[in-house]
Formats: structure tokens, sequence, C-alpha cells
């Protein structure tokens, strides 16, 4: 019996993912940067309850784990 070993899946960063996060919101406040995540994150799911490919359900949930990613640092930021 072969077993599969399953390479735990790579981070991918909100920058690498979303050129709008990249070129304008990361100019913005920590607040304001941490809402635009959290209207990510939302119309992320949103897109994936609907009837989508395969592929962009890949890329959306990547961008929700990608835009958790950043509330986290950003919230980490704003603490010290």
């Amino acid at each position: 019996m072969l077993k599969f070993i399953r390479k735990k899946p790579k981070e991918v960063s909100l920058c690498h993912l979303d050129d709008l996060f990249v070129k304008t919101i990361s100019k913005l406040p920590v607040n304001e940067q941490i809402a635009y995540c959290h209207r990510l994150i939302e119309s992320s799911k949103y897109q994936l309850s609907q009837n989508c490919p395969k592929k962009d359900s890949e890329q959306l949930k990547n961008l929700i784990t990608a835009a958790n990613i950043e509330i986290q640092r950003l919230d980490s930021e704003g603490k010290h």
C-alpha cells in the first residue's frame, strides 16, 4: 500500500495575490488595511458560495487564507 505524503501548502502572502493591496491598500493606515482584508474575505466567501470553476475556487480560498494571515500580521504590528 502506498502512502501519500502531503506537503504543507505554501502560505502565499496577500501581496502576491492582490495587486490592489500592493499598489494602494498597503499604503493606507493599518485599520483601513484590516477593513479591506475583511471585505475581501467576505466577498470571496460569497463568490465561493456561487457556482464557480474549481480553478477559481482555489484562487478564492487562497485569497481568504492570505487575507486572514495579513490581518494577523497587521494586528500584531499594531500592538507593538
